[in-house]
């Protein structure tokens, strides 16, 4: 066990080095800072020295991150002459709070930046919070919502300028209901062609990112529905929900693209979802390491669900009224995402130490990726924008659900091969045991039928003697007659008794021989054999038979014989003399038709139900097994019985059979 916990120290450690190598790389290969433009010592913007040799390798857009002046609280025109100018790069301050007293991020204020160069440019100005107009050579170039009357419109511009010597980009800005303020982010300038290209390559990104979330949120919900009962439902469930929320979250750059109204809407949407992600890293981390009902639980679970409220509360309320408190709850918010992925980092060390176990290896490492690009983005802020894919903590929470999606998937798959083991081993004990009460009933079918044999030879021998004595009526006296007469009577019962206890052991032992036979055949020699004891009986037999010369079916002859035997001495016993029992015979839509009509004493409704159940009878010397051994060998043939009746008015019995297809040989 200490080996592997030492290759989970090695795997975190390799993770660690493998996360803070990646973020290495985007901060020099994927950050507007690095690739920025050429400012002189007078502050002007040089694009031709931006996009040429010296210096800065050849780029087809470069970043207008420094030589800006700022003038805070002033909407400065062209051609006014400032109170105050503070400079600055873009990046620098977040919003206008840092020039207030009060801290409130609230304001207007006035960027310029003078470039220098010559040729066409397209410019592309992110998401200015949140209302701004720029000016080119003192003519306004574009704008987002309205400076005065003040409405708020958050979206990215692109706009074209051409560069003829020096020439002065203006920004004028606003915001009354953002904790974010003015220019943010840094604008891109370059050709046409090229913003398009920055452009598709961000949006290709996100959306690769926001539809492969999407994807995963569907499969884990789908995993997650077919195994609610199991032990993992939970986590597939909040996999599923931290997902969802992720793909809803990276859906800004889409909504600042297209310039789409309710801006204030899609930013609180973006925090709400950046919370609820939280709380699933949360929930998550805490099913897997806690009891549900441990303190610790339950505290986790309040400080999560309390930081969705906030979450909901901040943007609206909040920013309305105390919009000072901004800075403060970026602060809040920021180090609240650092401790979330700390602690569960800790507490998912803990676990591994006190189960010794590696199983949660893959979760571990997902957190702790997270956790470094948390670090990563604070140690890089106010020096880091990535300029054509995604932030540090954005990364970071891809590899988190993408971690957490593989256990979950690893986790499914030893379930799913658990349950086939299960299965395996359950269906061979099922064999066993259905071997061994085969074996047992055949014993004992066995047993009845060899004991309902030897019964036969005293039996006959009873019989015998009683008649000899019978015949020696001389020395009887009419007492000893009648019991004779009792004997015989008795003798003839347990006779009767043992062939039926010789049926049902055969037809229950006997396997049935299918073979293609002519039920219309069989029918009518039944009926011939049959009619003379109908007649003794003062019964009128009656056969109806199709037209068309045979109907073939798959059965065993001696069984469907015993089934019309069981059917018609059954009608006889209820039929009374000068009644009539009719036996049909019929094609009908790929079924051979039988039927037993009688005009005998008929079924009560009472009885209708329970008339194919062994042992059921209302006759005083019946045994209740013909009609069960009847529906017996019926249902061994795939066919059924039915049964309507009226009391005073007589029963019939009906009996359907597959006919055999052409095919099969008819």
């Amino acid at each position: 066990m200490g080996k592997k916990l030492l290759h989970v120290g090695i795997l975190l450690a390799l993770v660690c080095a493998v996360a803070a190598g990646f973020f290495l790389l985007l901060y020099r290969y994927d950050n507007k800072y690095i690739i920025r433009s050429y400012v002189s010592q007078e502050g002007v913007t040089l694009l031709s020295r931006s996009f040429g040799e010296e210096e800065y390798a050849k780029r087809d857009v470069v970043w207008l991150v420094e030589g800006w002046e700022f003038y805070p609280d002033q909407l400065i025109d062209p051609k006014d002459t400032p109170l105050r100018t503070v400079p600055l790069y873009i990046g620098q301050y977040f919003s206008f709070s840092s020039f207030h007293a009060d801290k409130s991020p609230y304001g207007t204020g006035t960027y310029r930046l003078v470039l220098d160069g010559e040729g066409e440019y397209c410019v592309l100005l992110p998401e200015v919070f949140c209302a701004c107009k720029v000016y080119l050579n003192g003519k306004l170039a574009a704008s987002t919502g309205s400076i005065s009357p003040y409405e708020p419109e958050v979206k990215d511009l692109i706009f074209p300028i051409r560069v003829n010597g020096e020439t002065e980009l203006l920004i004028q800005t606003a915001n009354y209901t953002h904790y974010y303020s003015g220019v943010t982010y840094p604008p891109a300038i370059g050709s046409s062609e090229a913003i398009s290209r920055l452009v598709t390559y961000r949006m290709l990104f996100y959306g690769f990112l926001a539809f492969t979330s999407l994807a995963l949120a569907v499969f884990a919900s789908a995993v997650w529905f077919g195994s609610k009962k199991s032990r993992v439902s939970g986590e597939n469930f909040w996999l599923g929900i931290l997902a969802l929320s992720f793909a809803l979250r990276l859906c800004y750059p889409f909504v600042h693209a297209l310039g789409l109204p309710l801006s204030q809407l899609f930013y609180l949407l973006e925090d709400f979802m950046a919370a609820l992600g939280l709380f699933c890293i949360v929930r998550t981390t805490a099913l897997i390491c806690l009891k549900k009902d441990s303190l610790l639980f339950r505290i986790l679970t309040g400080i999560s669900l309390g930081f969705l409220v906030v979450s909901l509360l901040f943007p609206g309320a909040i920013m309305r009224f105390l919009p000072q408190f901004a800075p403060i709850y970026g602060q809040i918010l920021y180090w609240y995402k650092v401790s979330v992925a700390v602690t569960m980092t800790g507490l998912l060390c803990f676990s591994i130490w006190v189960r010794k176990t590696t199983r949660l290896s893959l979760l571990l490492a997902g957190l702790l990726f997270y956790a470094v690009s948390l670090f990563s983005h604070a140690f890089c802020l106010g020096h880091y924008e990535p300029a054509r894919f995604g932030w540090f903590e954005e990364w970071g929470t891809y590899g988190l659900i993408l971690c957490f999606t593989v256990r979950m998937v690893i986790r499914n798959i030893e379930i799913i091969r658990e349950n086939r083991r299960l299965n395996t081993h359950l269906q061979e004990e099922v064999d066993q045991k259905t071997a061994s009460l085969t074996k047992l009933l055949e014993e004992r079918r066995m047993l009845l039928s060899g004991f309902a044999h030897d019964l036969k030879t005293p039996l006959t021998s009873i019989t015998t003697f009683t008649r000899l004595v019978e015949m020696d009526g001389d020395h009887l006296d009419e007492e000893s007659r009648q019991y004779l007469d009792v004997i015989r009577k008795k003798t003839g019962e347990i006779r009767k008794q043992l062939e039926l206890l010789h049926e049902f052991t055969y037809t229950d032992w006997t396997p049935s021989v299918l073979e293609p036979l002519d039920l219309r055949r069989l029918v009518s020699e039944f009926f011939e054999e049959n009619q003379p004891d109908m007649e003794v009986n003062g019964l009128l037999f009656s056969l109806s038979l199709p037209k068309i010369s045979r109907l073939m079916v798959r059965g065993d002859q001696q069984k469907l014989k015993s089934v019309l035997q069981n059917l018609v001495y059954n009608a006889v016993s209820f039929t009374t003399e000068g009644g009539t029992i009719e036996l049909g015979l019929k094609a009908e839509e790929g079924w051979g038709v039988l039927s037993v009509k009688d005009t005998g004493a008929g079924i009560s409704k009472e009885d209708l139900p329970y008339i194919f159940d062994r042992f059921f009878t209302r006759r005083q010397l019946g045994d209740g097994l013909g009609l069960f051994i009847a529906k017996s060998v019926v249902t061994e043939h795939n066919g059924t019985i039915e049964v309507a009746s009226e009391l005073g008015k007589g029963t019939t019995f009906t009996v359907r059979l597959p006919l055999m297809a052409e095919e099969d040989g008819i």
